[in-house]
């Protein structure tokens, strides 16, 4: 994103905190707040017979007056899509708020993965840094920052280990692994910044009574612990803005 953009899409914005009420995963260190931010993550609703539109995963809806030249890769019912936004003044019946798109692109969506002691490797466990982790009723979404040259795609995944006897753990709260594999892209001093969400589908069907998760990530500092509680909607944790226009293009 080039700084004219980046400078317009950080004036008079609502907090996405505030637009969410989403479950906000702490890490161990506990230190949940949050500053203003240009930018949603949601789903795209497109229907028979109506305008398509963005449904955050508080359910509130983003009614976009540009929708018709959004990109048409992107304008598929159910497509997970990042946008900056801006808000118009009025209000388009039946929607939360009506705003004009600036830029979208589509986030990638995962399913939790097995790791076995034949995989850990290929998975990999290079450092990554958490700017924001939260849960929906369907995803656990990943906001991150990861150091490399971008020549390469990085991978990401969820990980679970099913040879746990212990999993869920005696509070209730299921053990996964972030895991990031850098790929052979070069580790220099400049930090890559994504959005991955992972499917929940199967976790819930598994354990319906399931309290959350925890999720345990290696980062430059350390193997760093996140808790997502999926009844708490009060916290929210730090919100950085991005520097980079696409969200997909270095990731798999």
């Amino acid at each position: 994103m080039d700084m004219k953009m980046k400078q317009f899409l950080s004036v008079g914005l609502l907090s996405i905190a505030v637009l969410c009420g989403f479950s906000s995963c702490s890490d161990d260190d506990d230190r949940s707040y949050y500053i203003p931010y240009s930018y949603a993550v949601g789903d795209m609703v497109v229907e028979e017979g109506f305008e398509p539109y963005i449904m955050l995963d508080s359910k509130k809806t983003l009614f976009p007056s540009n929708g018709d030249r959004l990109p048409s890769y992107l304008v598929k019912d159910g497509q997970r899509v990042i946008v900056n936004f801006s808000f118009l003044d009025g209000q388009r019946e039946g929607y939360d708020y009506y705003i004009m798109v600036n830029d979208i692109d589509s986030v990638l969506v995962k399913n939790i993965i097995p790791i076995t002691p034949e995989t850990t490797d290929s998975i990999g466990n290079d450092a990554i840094e958490i700017v924001d982790m939260w849960t929906s009723d369907k995803y656990v979404t990943v906001q991150f920052e990861m150091r490399g040259a971008g020549l390469e795609k990085h991978m990401i995944n969820l990980v679970r280990n099913y040879a746990s006897v212990t999993n869920p753990d005696e509070e209730g709260y299921l053990q996964l692994e972030l895991r990031h594999n850098r790929m052979n892209d070069p580790d220099v001093q400049r930090y890559l910044w994504g959005v991955a969400s992972f499917r929940l589908d199967d976790v819930f069907a598994e354990f319906p009574d399931l309290k959350g998760l925890k999720i345990r990530v290696r980062t430059s500092h350390g193997m760093k612990d996140f808790t997502c509680d999926f009844e708490n909607t009060d916290n929210q944790s730090e919100i950085s803005e991005t520097d980079e226009r696409s969200v997909s293009s270095y990731l798999e």
